[in-house]
């Protein structure tokens, strides 16, 4: 099967069309939670979703791969995030934490909300906090179980060659989406969770003016 290759660059999604995208939500019957599935751990978790642009609006979304030897989730894209730890004030702060440890990025977000919660393979529940960033020349720290950092442009992923794959999780059956990428002499797929919460926010987005 031949991957997705995006674009180098796309035009911005206009801020006001993201910030509609995370309020729609909040009048759905269940506006805190994504996912039917019910969590094996009590432990809640926090992942950023960082919109990289200008003034005109949003032009990429950054993601990471973990590392081939990573304990957990080896090799997979995702969004950089982790677990709630007793020092973090709330969600936001540790997507700010996590972001900070893993990707290197401390300043320049601009918190914009939060979309409903994900579960992880049905072990954790975690929340999409999303930032705006502005940094005129992005660059990246990574922690030691990463791979690297992606920038994919955002508005081609509205209509980018999603599938769905069905999953059983929990007795139950999930068709979750999932993307082919095909990115400078590597390939790999963007599923799971994080596909998950991906393409139901992008979703949203397409209905917003």
């Amino acid at each position: 099967m031949t991957g997705w290759r995006p674009p180098l660059d796309a035009p911005p999604v206009p801020w006001p069309r993201i910030a509609e995208s995370l309020r729609l939500p909040q009048s759905w019957p269940n506006p805190h939670k994504l996912s039917v599935r019910i969590p094996e751990s009590p432990r809640r978790a926090a992942v950023g979703v960082i919109l990289w642009g200008d003034a005109a609006g949003a032009r990429k979304i950054v993601l990471a791969q973990r590392g081939f030897g990573a304990p957990q989730h080896a090799g997979e894209i995702a969004f950089p995030g982790g677990m709630v730890e007793p020092q973090d004030r709330d969600l936001p702060a540790t997507a700010r934490r996590e972001v900070a440890e893993e990707i290197g990025l401390s300043n320049g977000l601009w918190e914009l909300g939060c979309f409903p919660d994900g579960v992880a393979k049905a072990r954790v529940r975690f929340t999409p906090v999303f930032f705006r960033w502005e940094a005129p020349k992005p660059t990246f720290h990574l922690d030691r179980e990463l791979e690297q950092a992606l920038m994919l442009p955002l508005a081609p992923l509205l209509d980018a060659p999603w599938t769905t794959e069905r999953l059983g999780r929990q007795g139950l059956v999930l068709d979750v989406p999932r993307l082919e990428l095909d990115l400078d002499h590597w390939a790999a797929p963007l599923w799971g969770a994080t596909a998950f919460v991906l393409k139901a926010w992008l979703d949203v987005l397409k209905t917003c003016p």
